[in-house]
């Protein structure tokens, strides 16, 4: 089985000189995926343990496993998954994954380390490339998020995420209109991409367009934006600027 990712598409696929494994694992392998796809993931979970369990040496079982704790939240346990899958293949995809993961339980140390390897390795890798402008960015490393962040949209000008981290790195350079360009790139690649959202409230925070920057934090919550910090500062811009009854219930 061979995984294939491009930014923001994940794909498995049969081909040639890809890992062989038994037909019983590449079932199972085959259901994973499609229940991942579907969103129940608890079932592709015990799917690809199933074709694991076929074929203890099916990587890709243990690389889709991770993805999908990524997505449940489960940092910890994907670093855990995606060490074992580095230190018996260093596959970019992996690493590139690994670095996000280390950034999300806080590690911005290693999260560079692990995505710097991963481009030196791919360099037309434009997650991994977007994902270390956003671990550089937290490092304090402003220009390199940029170098970073520009790489990203050279490989794939259709990625969305890499513009909402390009206006976010912008914004920190304190060039507000640059960064709402960005943010608007973002929103006619993905409409509902929350992010860029509460982007553009930053943004038109910076510039006192309180009205503006209201209007987007608002869009932000109800775009279904997850992270807790940002909406925690959302929802008490809110409050404090005498709209609290926009805060979606």
């Amino acid at each position: 089985m061979r995984r294939l990712i491009a930014c923001g598409i994940i794909a498995a696929a049969a081909a040639a000189g890809a890992t062989e494994t038994t037909p019983e694992a590449a079932a199972f392998f085959e259901d994973g995926v499609a229940k991942t796809n579907a969103g129940k993931y608890e079932e592709a979970i015990a799917a690809f343990e199933k074709s694991l369990g076929a074929d203890p040496n099916l990587v890709e079982a243990h690389e889709w496993i991770a993805h999908i704790l990524i997505l449940q939240g489960d940092y910890e346990g994907a670093i855990e998954r995606y060490q074992k899958i580095v230190a018996r293949r260093p596959s970019t995809e992996s690493k590139v994954s690994l670095g996000l993961a280390y950034l999300r339980v806080g590690d911005v140390d290693m999260a560079v380390k692990t995505l710097s390897s991963a481009v030196a390795a791919d360099p037309g890798n434009c997650k991994g490339w977007n994902n270390l402008s956003l671990a550089y960015l937290r490092q304090g490393e402003v220009v390199r998020a940029a170098e970073a962040a520009d790489k990203a949209i050279a490989l794939d000008a259709g990625y969305a995420p890499a513009y909402v981290n390009l206006g976010n790195v912008q914004l920190r350079q304190g060039e507000a209109e640059a960064a709402m360009a960005s943010f608007r790139k973002a929103l006619t690649l993905e409409a509902d991409m929350a992010d860029a959202y509460f982007g553009l409230g930053e943004a038109y925070s910076y510039v006192d367009d309180e009205q503006a920057a209201g209007d987007n934090y608002v869009k932000y919550l109800r775009h279904g934006g997850a992270d807790p910090t940002r909406r925690s500062a959302a929802v008490k811009w809110l409050w404090d600027h005498g709209r609290g009854a926009e805060v979606p219930k």
